[in-house]
């Protein structure tokens, strides 16, 4: 039975190989406009790409995670989840890809923040070290869950633990 399943399986491997290579039909844009939501391109298969506002075109998105265990401070996890987003990404080819290079590239932060925490817009803007940061989007979000102690000496009024998410949008 093994002899019969091994034969088998290289009769379907011969075969797979040596079938006829189809190419892949390409999807060509059909329109390419800018409205309200964002809309850049519409293609024919039904795939739409979007920018942000102020964008040309949007090139990639990171997302990232940031706490604060002690200390209560939004700021501080947002800020963590800036450079979580960003921190493992080389993108060696951005003076090729972005017309006038990383003095032209732009950059859009959302963050998703606890209810009722306070997020200094600016101090998350000096996370990026090159590109315009055209916008810092501060959504409900995020999580405040307990860590189970509070320790003064860290500054913590309470046993809150502040998690934030960041989705930063680069393009140009």
């Amino acid at each position: 039975m093994r002899a019969a399943t091994r034969a088998a399986t290289r009769v379907a491997r011969a075969l797979a190989r040596d079938a006829p290579r189809r190419p892949r039909p390409r999807s060509r844009p059909f329109a390419a406009t800018r409205d309200d939501d964002g809309l850049v391109e519409s293609f024919e298969d039904g795939t739409k790409i979007f920018a942000p506002r102020g964008f040309e075109r949007a090139l990639f998105a990171e997302c990232g995670f940031g706490a604060d265990q002690h200390g209560q401070d939004a700021t501080k996890a947002a800020v963590r989840a800036c450079r979580n987003a960003i921190e493992f990404n080389s993108v060696p080819s951005v003076r090729a890809v972005v017309p006038g290079g990383y003095a032209k590239m732009k950059i859009h932060v959302q963050l998703g923040v606890p209810e009722n925490a306070k997020v200094d817009a600016g101090r998350v803007r000096e996370v990026f070290p090159y590109g315009e940061v055209v916008d810092v989007q501060i959504d409900t979000g995020g999580l405040r869950a307990r860590s189970w102690i509070s320790i003064p000496a860290q500054g913590d009024a309470n046993d809150d633990f502040l998690i934030c998410v960041a989705c930063v949008t680069v393009g140009y």
